[in-house]
């Protein structure tokens, strides 16, 4: 198990005997009425010798809870349409709180023709296709909030949705259907993961575009994700450059190098050469052309992976966010555990303004992308290198409007050695490469932006100034050939950033 120490003591307090005696490896289940007693609670511990831990289980745990059927608490709702459809789903389904409340009922579905300021700007709604599963009460949170910004249009939204037709997808179509959405279950079979969600995103996109056969591209969106309020707004105003630009891929709302404590211009959209899912814009054009190379059916595939391949892709880039249009609110998941939404997604930045307007629009093209990366470089302020500690937090001035670069080692793509470390350093996604435009990464650190440049590998290398030092991680196991800047040190603890001090030497230039 791995909870924090707060989650821990809240259950305890809620009631739990066993919580604090749980550690990795065991397991646990409790059955507890909110605000009553607990029917049932039990525990497998772990066991373990010589540093090897054998974990707990299977644990089997039955209860018998009395329910209290809707009927007899007789809420004072209104009668007919909604209502009693209503009505009917709460008392066969539970877990939706304020949707099921006697006394605070969460009203929905919304006027979607009030304040709706992408209609009003003569802009039609993009249609919006939430990709699914057996997971209704994530679902419910994500519609529920997509529904109330502006732009939102039930009859322009559809939920696809993978599992069993008879089983956990009869609680996903009531809930759509609540919700006045059109919906299309279907079973992807199969028990490896990774394979049927790669299925699952072939059927979605399939359907999407037959069942809105006249639109020219569709926003999929996961049904873990809270969209901001100008969800429809930032996408409408980007469309139009995914439909004549052929050199880009897909519109994301996603940024995955930005943080809600190093601010952002939610104004600023900029160019990737790697894709950003988490609600994104697919052409019908790109659809048909990645359609057709999809993996087979029984073939292995991770399909996000698979559609950031140089092969499929073809060279062609995303927009992006400097701050995102999504929050990632599910814990877990078929590829998620609570350890990885801790570390990667709970401290995305999110836009909360209701009306934005994008800037520079005209500045996204190619040509016209590099060329204002070009006068940033010129006009920036250069870091020495061989003087400044990513993990230092004093490496920049906080909230400055100058921008700063830093340039990092980087002899080819493979050579993230360096890059690694500073962004492990700045508390961002270090698993892979992402986000950069030619190996450029455009963050905000503290308010302040920042260009990070992987020297000699990037094209941008040409402007560095004479004399500016490269910054470069010292590697233990090249020490003869490569002379440390500095070092960079984690610890056990999982959200840690251990700051080290500079090595002196002679840096290169």
């Amino acid at each position: 198990m791995q909870m924090s120490d707060r989650t821990v003591n809240y259950l305890r307090k809620l009631g739990s005997r066993a919580i604090l005696d749980m550690t990795m490896g065991d397991r646990w289940a409790w059955i507890w009425a909110k605000e009553g007693r607990t029917w049932a609670e039990g525990a497998v511990f772990a066991s373990g010798e010589d540093s090897l831990v054998v974990q707990g289980g299977p644990l089997r745990l039955h209860a018998r809870p009395q329910r209290t059927a809707l009927t007899d608490v007789e809420c004072a709702w209104p009668r007919g349409g909604h209502w009693d459809a209503r009505r009917t789903f709460c008392a066969q389904f539970e877990g939706y709180g304020d949707l099921c409340s006697c006394w605070s009922p969460v009203l929905f579905p919304v006027d979607v023709h009030k304040a709706n300021s992408v209609a009003e700007r003569g802009m039609r709604t993009i249609p919006t296709v939430i990709v699914a599963s057996e997971r209704p009460l994530l679902l419910h949170r994500c519609l529920l909030r997509l529904m109330s910004v502006p732009g939102a249009d039930p009859e322009r939204m559809l939920v696809v949705a993978d599992g069993d037709l008879q089983g956990g997808l009869r609680e996903v179509r009531a809930l759509v259907n609540l919700y006045g959405i059109k919906f299309e279950g279907h079973d992807a079979g199969g028990n490896n993961v990774t394979l049927r969600i790669t299925r699952h995103y072939r059927t979605v996109m399939e359907v999407a575009f037959r069942i809105f056969s006249l639109d020219p591209y569709v926003i999929l969106l996961e049904e873990d994700l809270y969209v901001a309020a100008d969800f429809y707004s930032y996408f409408a105003q980007t469309a139009p450059l995914l439909a004549s630009d052929p050199t880009l891929y897909c519109v994301s709302a996603w940024n995955d190098l930005a943080r809600d404590d190093s601010g952002g211009d939610p104004r600023l959209v900029m160019r990737s050469e790697t894709m950003a899912g988490l609600g994104w814009l697919l052409s019908r054009k790109v659809y048909q052309d990645v359609i057709i190379k999809w993996p087979g059916h029984d073939k292995f595939a991770d399909w996000d992976m698979w559609m950031r391949l140089p092969e499929v892709q073809q060279g062609r880039e995303c927009l992006v966010p400097e701050v995102s249009r999504t929050f990632h609110f599910g814990a877990k998941g078929a590829h998620l555990t609570d350890y990885f939404q801790a570390n990667f997604y709970v401290h995305t930045s999110f836009n909360t303004l209701s009306h934005v307007t994008l800037a520079n629009l005209d500045k996204l093209s190619p040509a016209a992308y590099e060329q204002h990366l070009k006068e940033l470089l010129l006009s920036g302020v250069h870091l020495d290198g061989g003087a400044v500690n990513p993990c230092n937090k004093t490496l920049l001035p906080r909230n400055s409007s100058t921008v700063h670069v830093l340039w990092i080692k980087m002899n080819e793509v493979s050579d993230d050695y360096t890059y690694m470390g500073v962004v492990s350093c700045l508390r961002l996604w270090n698993l892979d490469l992402r986000a950069h435009y030619k190996l450029l990464w455009r963050l905000r650190w503290k308010g302040t932006p920042l260009l990070m440049v992987g020297w000699p590998a990037s094209p941008f290398s040409v402007l560095k100034p004479q004399g500016t030092h490269i910054l470069m991680r010292y590697d233990p196991k090249k020490p003869e050939d490569e002379a440390p800047v500095y070092i960079y040190q984690s610890s056990n603890y999982s959200s840690s950033i251990v700051s080290a001090s500079a090595v002196t030497v002679t840096p290169y230039s």
